[in-house]
């Protein structure tokens, strides 16, 4: 397998399915966290919508995806999953100003997500490089 394989598809003994369910995971708990309290009631997430907490899950599920050897197509659900989840759910309950519906906010979230997902892969990729290096040397 050459190194331009493993960069886009990962290893082949890769937790690839694991990254998968993380990331229907996170999707999941950030969409419900997310939403009005009036539809999900104490579930709610009591302190506003914060953008940073979100925007660290996407770039730290994409580096975890790097760190375990997962290639880019790998790392990507488990990046773009909350990412998807705080837009989507700002689409399906109109938090925006002007009103964003469920499929523009599925839209923003699979872009931003996979922009996320993507730079924390390569930023965990690039410490999994330099990591290798170091230690090779030593």
């Amino acid at each position: 397998m050459s190194a331009l394989d493993r960069f886009f598809v990962g290893h082949e003994d890769a937790p690839v399915r694991q990254h998968r369910l993380g990331g229907i995971a996170l999707f999941a708990l950030v969409f419900v966290t997310h939403l009005p309290p009036d539809a999900v009631g104490p579930l709610s997430y009591p302190f506003g919508l914060r953008l940073w907490p979100v925007a660290v899950l996407g770039l730290g599920g994409g580096a975890v995806g790097a760190l375990r050897g997962d290639g880019v197509f790998g790392a990507l659900p488990l990046g773009a999953g909350p990412v998807l989840g705080f837009f989507a759910a700002l689409g399906a309950a109109e938090l925006t100003t002007p009103s964003m519906g469920l499929w523009q906010g599925v839209a923003t979230g699979l872009v931003a997500g996979g922009l996320l997902a993507s730079i924390g892969f390569a930023l965990g990729f690039g410490g999994r490089y330099v990591a290798g290096r170091v230690l090779s040397s030593a």
